[in-house]
């Protein structure tokens, strides 16, 4: 029986291969982005699945007085609610402090390095692949790998007990190998160490007290804790033991489920339209079918009344209709996991990768993607082919088998809603992705206050073998690029804008009894100069006054209004409890834009260093006549080359440093894009569908029309004018929609465009095209008939 259903399946399909065809397309290139963006929230979502009770794990933010937070405490603060804190099972640290070189025989490689406490693996209770929990991380000179590092090292060999070299003086043994981590986890770990190796580094014990707030903390919890006590009793511990406690307004026990989407915050936004944008998708492939499949039933209810006639019942019917559709869905399935897998997925890293990590797809890891989406193909055959199979099953069998049945008003409405609500989504992702586009193009051209154009900057921080000899070439590199006639100025400095470290200090103006955390930075006498960033009080650093123990200072105007100064004669920046005079204040800059426009501009200083400081600055800056880029950047990295170090050196343009820091965004902007263009496609697929359908049904009035003197544009316009006054309908309720999530969505900006009518305008000119030319085609295509062939129809 079920050959049977199959042989007449493809009969019928063969039959009416227009639709079929328009289907299939739909189908396949909605599912496939279906799939993408699903995927894509699954991954996101199982990233940490590795992490055992993760649920019970927490870390400490720091809310500041004045609106500001971090996730960095004290170093001591973790073992004082360790040892106060019944409910916390376990603690550790886990930050960096220097990325170091590690030396396998003539294998050398340089990893993200984190430090952590013994008791890592029972707050994060990971994997290993090699090695015991338990004493991984409790001898001073251990080291746990992460799998892709130990690769690295060496191979597939075990490597626990083996000694690697680090820094180039540390004899380190292995002591654990992690399982492989998922690559989009909120973890990014190279290689940990345990925090006692930096116990006899005299910078880090300077910065272990209750002043330095510079390392995140974790810690495990009993899964009865009540986290508004626990929180009470920390920050008590914050007032008894901080040595400004009068700066925290709060400490927050934060999930660590939650810490994903607190660093980077437009990761909400992300995976929320990820999920939205397939439900639409899939509800406008849904309605599409539903719309096709109720249309051509109005010519197939002969078809339906001679199969009761010879004995079919409804079963039979329905079945027969399920398994048509159902050929179709499973072809579209094929078709369009091989666009994920080919076309999507490599495009989807692409764009969000450089984030989240590097999405992958395993067929047995990731079977719930499969089912999931096998489940939606049944869904979708089940819905497209029974709802409408039920309508026109109910009609007597006299009626019936004559084929002509009147469109009743109730499926004519039904039509017409579905021709919304699909327009409707078009048009509002056509909206969000016209102001989208509006404010990423506001945001990359906007004044920053500084040049970016023709500055060529340069990774410095090569990690170099004999500073000495290196410090001698880049010197003269300096002498050589300012006697240079196409070079304007050459600068060195710790940050450039975009890439400014999260490096803040708190200072105090006793005067006004005011604290101010302020972002700093060094930089040499030519980086304002070389970035034409305007001074607007004061004077600019100069290497012959400037280099001095006391570090002359520069200030922003941000720093200016948060102290409320009106200037700067005889001000200092100093600590709070700082016994000595502070840093000279020698000059205010204008405000400029240091990182992106979705932050407003923060207080921030310079601190004077000298240029020759070759270890002590990450970039070099050089400021070149317009034209002579290639030509300035071949002379520096020709130096570079021959300087011995351990990473190698990279330049780009600041421009596209700039440009780059809205590569996020620009993906999500991508994603809405191809949204808008596969809603609106399918749409019109619809629509063609059924204006061929609705030509053939009227095919002899169209005739008739003609005989009597209608032109072509009359016949056109018969045929069309319903459909586009549902576009219009349908923009009508999109543009409010989308005015309401764009302004709402803009508000998160600290700069951002007003949301203009013309927007909207051209959103609905847009649509109206789209829709005006599918239509147009096959309208003129049935316009242009022969009426004689037309009026002969049966």
């Amino acid at each position: 029986m079920i050959k049977n259903h199959i042989k007449i399946s493809l009969r019928n399909l063969w039959k009416n291969k227009t639709l079929s065809l328009l289907n299939l397309v739909g189908l396949s290139i909605g599912v496939s982005s279906v799939l993408t963006l699903l995927f894509s929230v699954y991954a996101y979502y199982t990233a940490d699945s590795s992490i055992p009770e993760k649920d019970d794990i927490v870390y400490l933010k720091t809310q500041l007085k004045d609106g500001n937070s971090y996730r960095e405490v004290p170093y001591p603060l973790m073992e004082k609610v360790v040892g106060t804190s019944p409910e916390v099972l376990a603690g550790t640290h886990l930050h960096g402090w220097g990325n170091i070189w590690l030396e396998n025989g003539e294998k050398e490689f340089q990893n993200r390095t984190d430090y952590a406490d013994a008791d890592f693996f029972k707050v994060f209770n990971l994997p290993l692949k090699y090695g015991n929990k338990e004493t991984a991380l409790k001898e001073k000179y251990s080291i746990v790998l992460t799998n892709k590092v130990s690769q690295q090292m060496f191979g597939d060999e075990n490597p626990i007990g083996k000694t690697i070299i680090g820094a180039d003086t540390l004899n380190l043994k292995v002591s654990g190998v992690l399982e492989p981590i998922s690559p989009y986890s909120s973890f990014r770990l190279g290689v940990v160490l345990p925090n006692t190796l930096l116990k006899d580094n005299p910078t880090f014990k300077a910065q272990t007290n209750w002043a330095n707030s510079f390392s995140p903390v974790y810690f495990k919890l009993r899964p009865d804790t009540d986290v508004t006590a626990l929180k009470s009793r920390i920050e008590q511990l914050v007032k008894e033991n901080y040595t400004d406690p009068s700066l925290i307004a709060g400490m927050d026990v934060m999930p660590y489920a939650e810490m994903r989407t607190d660093i980077i915050p437009v990761v909400d936004t992300i995976i929320g339209g990820s999920i939205a944008a397939s439900l639409f998708v899939l509800l406008i492939i849904l309605v599409n079918l539903l719309n096709l499949n109720t249309s051509t039933m109005f010519k197939r209810t002969k078809d339906i009344a001679v199969r009761k006639v010879l004995g079919s019942n409804k079963k039979s019917i329905i079945i027969q209709f399920c398994v048509e559709n159902g050929i179709l869905v499973f072809i579209s399935l094929v078709i369009s996991s091989i666009l994920f897998l080919l076309v999507n997925l490599p495009r989807l890293n692409d764009t969000f990768g450089p984030e989240f990590g590097t999405i992958s797809f395993d067929l047995f890891k990731d079977y719930p993607v499969v089912i999931g989406i096998v489940g939606v193909g049944i869904l979708a055959t089940l819905m497209v082919g029974i709802l409408p199979t039920l309508r026109f099953i109910k009609i007597p069998v006299s009626i019936g088998i004559k084929g002509k049945i009147d469109q009743l008003k109730s499926n004519f409405i039904l039509r017409n809603s579905f021709i919304i609500l699909q327009f409707t989504i078009a048009i509002l992702f056509i909206s969000i992705a016209i102001i989208l586009n509006q404010q990423i193009g506001f945001m990359k051209n906007a004044d920053l206050g500084f040049e970016r154009n023709n500055i060529l900057v340069g990774n410095i921080d090569l990690d170099y073998k004999n500073l000495d000899a290196a410090t001698s070439k880049f010197n003269a590199l300096i002498n050589d690029l300012e006697a240079n006639p196409y070079v304007k100025n050459v600068a060195t400095s710790e940050s450039i804008p975009s890439e400014y470290y999260f490096n803040y200090t708190t200072y105090y103006d006793a005067s006004r009894d005011k604290d101010v955390r302020i972002r700093r930075s060094y930089a040499d006498d030519s980086y304002l100069k070389t970035l034409e960033i305007p001074i607007i009080m004061g004077r600019n650093f100069e290497r012959n006054l400037d280099n001095n123990e006391e570090r002359p200072v520069i200030i922003n105007e941000a720093t200016m209004r948060a102290f409320g100064w009106n200037t700067i004669e005889g001000k200092r920046l100093k600590y709070k409890f700082d016994e000595g005079s502070g840093s000279p204040i020698v000059g205010v800059v204008k405000d400029f834009h240091y990182q992106d426009m979705q932050n407003a501009v923060e207080p921030l200083v310079h601190i004077y260093r000298d240029k020759s400081a070759l270890d002590r600055h990450r970039f070099l800056s050089v400021s070149v006549v317009d034209g002579q880029e290639k030509q300035v950047a071949a002379k520096i990295t020709a130096v570079f080359n021959i300087i011995s170090s351990r990473r190698a050196y990279e330049q780009s343009r600041l421009a596209d440093k700039v440009s780059a820091q809205y590569q996020l965004i620009e993906g999500i902007l991508k994603s809405v894009n191809v949204t808008a263009i596969l809603t609106i496609f399918i749409s019109c697929l619809g629509m063609f569908g059924l204006i061929s359908f609705m030509a053939k049904r009227k095919v002899k009035e169209i005739g008739i029309r003609k005989v009597l003197g209608a032109g072509v544009t009359k016949i056109v316009i018969l045929l069309s004018k319903d459909y586009i006054i549902l576009v219009g309908i349908a923009a009508v309720i999109a543009f409010p929609i989308a005015w309401y999530v764009m302004n709402a969505w803009l508000g998160s900006f600290a700069y951002s465009i007003s949301i203009q009518w013309w927007m909207f305008g051209l959103a609905g000119i847009v649509a109206l095209l789209i829709t005006a030319f599918t239509l147009g085609l096959q309208a003129i295509k049935s316009a242009v008939a022969n009426p004689v062939k037309s009026l002969r129809t049966e």
